[in-house]
């Protein structure tokens, strides 16, 4: 999770090194929603940290304001028989949205949601391709400049004929 200080951690009990990154071993404190693939759906992630001391719980209200639009990158770790990570291919990649916190009286626990930045795609384009929009990204462009003076007009290529008529000259 890329906060100001990231987060890096990894579900097994140890620590993972990879691309200069440590990942501390985090199992067993906290899950992640699994990820589901559907075609045709984008669905979002959950992420639960549990057994936060109270005392502790003024940290994640501090940063309550900053979860909201944090990036969120899961990997898959693969390790050699040595368990060093090899490779760690991007599985998931999405933008922190919601946190709740749930509180007993001596731990807590956090809750934070997240949308896949898959969802970037269903958004329109702020930009089309018209001449203003292209004189706004590069001045003095005028790759555009005739499109709307052009558009629905016929376009007439001679037939196969006047081609070999012209060649036979």
């Amino acid at each position: 999770m890329n906060f100001s200080i990231p987060i890096s951690l990894n579900t097994s009990t140890w620590n993972l090194d990879w691309a200069g990154v440590t990942y501390l071993g985090a199992f067993g404190i906290g899950t992640i929603g699994t990820i589901d693939d559907s075609p045709g759906e984008i669905k979002g992630l959950g992420f639960e940290l549990s057994g936060v001391p109270s005392a502790n719980i003024a940290l994640a209200l501090d940063d309550a304001a900053v979860v909201q639009g944090t990036l969120v990158t899961i990997r898959t770790a693969i390790l050699n028989a040595a368990f060093q990570v090899v490779d760690a291919p991007i599985e998931w990649e999405g933008r922190l949205d919601t946190m709740s916190i749930q509180e007993d009286g001596e731990t807590c626990t956090i809750s934070v949601t997240a949308e896949s930045t898959a969802v970037d795609l269903l958004r329109g384009a702020p930009l089309t391709t018209s001449n203003a929009d292209q004189q706004a990204l590069y001045p003095g462009d005028r790759a555009f400049e005739y499109v709307v003076q052009q558009a629905d007009k016929p376009v007439v290529w001679p037939s196969k004929d006047w081609f070999i008529f012209t060649a036979k000259r």
